[in-house]
């Protein structure tokens, strides 16, 4: 029969569960209706082919290309299960990372409870790990699933090592495989053999011994090799910055960090720097000051409290990866909420040492009472953030009342007014950012609502000023080329495409254009070369795929042509072009039960389309035939 006390044990975790998924979806479970995010969702999910499923060339294309800087194979693992269960249905992708938020939540409680032997402690961090602010981002946005999947397997190895160490052999294999798919799922998980021998000599008090580091070589060398393959993917972003301007923005980074996982308000999708990155800037001096203390304070505890040496060295190991993301391109910014995400446990770390000394001084009830409110309040902050979420109009406009000098969320912002044809809100949008600065993004976008508009010479005008400003970014020749392009002056658009792809092979939309004017002059060789460079690039761009269907349809070669115009459609089934050049593919490959439900597609765009008319009365001749 169970005692008292064993059904507390038995029912605890339960419980522990219980109040973590309700925190959880009061927190962010509007999430769920939110639908994809503006940002990385449409090239990660929404336009990915190699998410669609898990077949044979699925798993090859997750598993030999970046996303396109991050090495990422297990988190598009799991979107390719998720659209096995639902498709492009957006719930599917927000309730799993509701549940792998929750599933993290679990570990932090469990790994916590490991490390100070105390569960009461260990379930309060769970508790505020849950619900905390700033983990917004990263649950309630689908492309964050990386540090969440990161996260779950992350915090799985270190509670592994943890029952390794406490006499279990068979944790070891657990800890390191768990390793391994946080490092496929995103690589900052590079940071766990320095936390693994930390936890060693700070919080078991290891001495460093030869054998503390050999079991620490299966790790190592995980990490190592990962290392190497993140490097190759952020080549060009680790060389747009210095050393001292590296350095000297992680010192802010690290300090905004720490203030909003004291005081999570005013949250952001964009936190952007402007200017140049000096340590006579006292924002930059002071954020050097704080973190001199903090190191300061973390040698300081060595001796006395390890716990708390420990918590900081965690923050700040399991941060440093991020350090190297701050230059995107012509853009900076000093912080990016979900990076906080496993360095948080640090921070928690430190808030339960300052709990359990409260209990010891001040009065059991007050003290939970108190940190009761704080996650109240939290969750409260979170379920408030969320909302910011809900619409793209909604997030950037957030974005840039806190970061009126933010070029990002103006221009983003200008888009969404440009794109559903309210111009002069987009306009006044980019002309009242020139008071936060002249810089050549604003001037693209404007040119982008001049060029709506029908104002090509103003349009002109605004990306020419755009080139000159920023002579390394291939974006305003590409603008010009479509304008030269729309006003019949092939050889000045050519040029300009040309230049961009020189200045950035990668430029897919540039190859793309460049290939159906080659192809327009009869150089279907050439054309053919810059579409399988572009599909080489993204082969989930539905222009380059279409671009190549039309070409290989040109060419009689029906059995190309209908590879990848399926998948032209598969990313966008409801364009009528597409569809009916699968259709007259698929009606020369003979396929004509598809060629008749391509067709129907098509005709309930355009019941009067002559093109869907003619091959429906040769799909019935074609058809008619085999029975005769």
């Amino acid at each position: 029969m169970m005692t008292g006390r064993s059904l507390r044990n038995a029912l605890t975790p339960a419980l522990v569960l219980s109040a973590i998924l309700a925190l959880v979806l009061i927190a962010y479970g509007r999430s769920i209706v939110q639908g994809f995010a503006p940002i990385d969702d449409s090239f990660l999910v929404y336009y990915n082919l190699a998410v669609r499923g898990v077949t044979w060339e699925n798993l090859k294309a997750i598993f030999t290309t970046y996303d396109p800087e991050l090495y990422i194979p297990a988190t598009l693992f799991t979107f390719q299960l998720n659209y096995m269960m639902g498709g492009l249905n957006a719930e599917v992708y927000h309730i799993t990372n509701l549940l792998l938020h929750a599933a993290n939540a679990l570990l932090v409680t469990w790994y916590l409870t490991l490390l100070s032997g105390k569960r009461s402690l260990g379930i309060i961090g769970g508790l505020l790990f849950a619900v905390h602010p700033l983990h917004t981002e990263a649950v309630v946005w689908i492309a964050g699933r990386k540090d969440l999947l990161c996260g779950f397997f992350f915090l799985l190895s270190l509670i592994g090592y943890v029952k390794y160490r406490g006499g279990s052999s068979r944790w070891y294999v657990v800890s390191i495989l768990c390793f391994l798919l946080a490092l496929l799922s995103k690589v900052l998980a590079i940071t766990l053999p320095a936390i693994l021998i930390l936890q060693d000599l700070l919080i078991e008090r290891r001495p460093l011994t030869r054998k503390l580091l050999i079991d620490k070589l299966p790790y190592i060398a995980l990490a190592f090799i990962f290392f190497i393959i993140a490097a190759l993917g952020k080549e060009r972003v680790l060389a747009s910055s210095s050393i001292l301007e590296t350095v000297l923005m992680a010192m802010r980074s690290t300090m905004f960090y720490v203030g909003k996982l004291f005081v999570p308000v005013n949250l952001s999708v964009f936190y952007p720097h402007q200017g140049a990155i000096s340590l006579f800037d006292p924002v930059f001096a002071l954020s050097t000051l704080g973190v001199i203390a903090l190191f300061a304070f973390a040698l300081f505890s060595l001796r006395k409290w390890p716990w708390i040496t420990f918590a900081i060295a965690f923050f700040l190991i399991t941060l440093a990866p991020t350090f190297l993301n701050f230059h995107k391109g012509d853009a900076m910014f000093f912080a990016v909420d979900r990076y906080a995400y496993l360095p948080s446990i640090g921070f928690l770390l430190l808030v339960l040492m300052v709990v359990r000394s409260s209990m010891e001084r001040l009065s059991k009830h007050g003290t939970m009472g108190v940190l009761a409110g704080i996650i109240a309040v939290f969750a409260v902050l979170s379920h408030v953030q969320t909302r910011v979420w809900d619409s793209p109009e909604k997030l950037f406009s957030n974005a840039l009342a806190l970061y009126p000098e933010s070029v990002s969320a103006r221009t983003d912002l200008a888009r969404i007014f440009r794109e559903s044809g309210q111009l002069e809100r987009a306009f006044e949008i980019l002309k009242d950012g020139l008071a936060y600065g002249d810089d050549g993004h604003l001037h693209i976008a404007a040119g982008a609502v001049y060029a709506a508009s029908g104002q090509v010479t103003e349009a002109m005008a605004q990306y020419t000023k755009a080139q000159e400003m920023l002579p390394e970014n291939p974006e305003p020749l590409f603008a010009l080329g479509s304008l030269a392009e729309h006003e019949k002056r092939t050889d000045e658009a050519m040029a300009h495409y040309r230049t961009a792809v020189e200045m950035d092979p990668s430029y897919v939309a540039a190859r793309v254009r460049l290939a159906t004017l080659l192809l327009q002059q009869g150089k279907a060789s050439e054309a053919e070369e810059q579409l399988t460079e572009a599909l080489k690039w993204n082969s989930s761009s539905y222009e380059a795929q279409k671009a190549m269907g039309e070409l290989l349809t040109s060419r009689g070669e029906h059995e190309r042509a209908y590879d990848h115009l399926s998948k032209a459609v598969s990313l966008r089934p409801h364009e009528l072009e597409s569809l009916i050049l699968l259709a007259e593919n698929a009606l020369a490959l003979k396929k004509f039960g598809e060629v008749g439900e391509l067709l129907t597609r098509a005709r309930s765009i355009d019941q009067g389309n002559a093109r869907v008319a003619e091959l429906f009365r040769r799909l019935e001749k074609e058809d008619s035939s085999r029975f005769e």
